[in-house]
């Protein structure tokens, strides 16, 4: 785990920049294609976090990847990094500046636990419901957990809406118990 102020420090700058510049937005879409790219390429975090490869080959690596893709001022985030050796922060430093942005743009995350897909239109829905709960925009994140039986858990910073059917089971055999209710089955 790379601690907090070894990343901190580059989110805070390059969100600084982008508020001065009046580039959030830009920079927040770039900045997420880069993180989704290091998440699902494993083969591409070993390759700049290993210390034989020189600093060089990783800029030209990246270059190779984002240079059409990202805006010029994400590329230049990236060799930084690359050059103060801080490869291994580079995920970690962009999911901070991607919070900064969020927080200035008065965006909640919902962490969205279903059985299954919903509908755009149940998506829409549920995202307007809670944007209307909370007073902030909602970025939803939705997962797949067949865990929940039923019906859905909803994560927003430290709350919790859990409206599960597991839970609800739960909560049925806990009355129960503490009821004193006892079953019987007869024949």
């Amino acid at each position: 785990m790379i601690p907090e102020s070894v990343y901190r420090k580059y989110s805070q700058a390059m969100f600084d920049i982008a508020q001065e510049s009046q580039l959030l937005d830009t920079m927040i879409a770039d900045m997420k294609v880069v993180r989704d790219v290091l998440k699902d390429n494993e083969e591409l975090r070993k390759f700049l976090g290993n210390p034989l490869i020189t600093a060089k080959a990783k800029k030209e690596t990246l270059k190779a990847i984002f240079d059409t893709s990202v805006s010029a001022l994400v590329c230049q985030f990236l060799y930084v990094m690359v050059d103060r050796r801080r490869e291994a922060a580079i995920t970690e430093a962009i999911e901070g500046f991607i919070d900064l942005a969020r927080e200035a743009q008065h965006i909640d995350v919902a962490k969205i636990s279903l059985i299954k897909p919903l509908t755009a239109e149940e998506e829409k829905m549920l995202v307007t419901k809670l944007e209307q709960v909370t007073g902030n925009k909602i970025e939803p994140l939705y997962s797949i957990d067949p865990s929940i039986i039923g019906g859905v858990v909803i994560k927003i910073g430290d709350r919790v809406i859990d409206g599960s059917l597991k839970r609800q089971i739960h909560n049925m055999e806990r009355a129960l118990l503490q009821g004193g209710a006892v079953n019987e089955v007869t024949d």
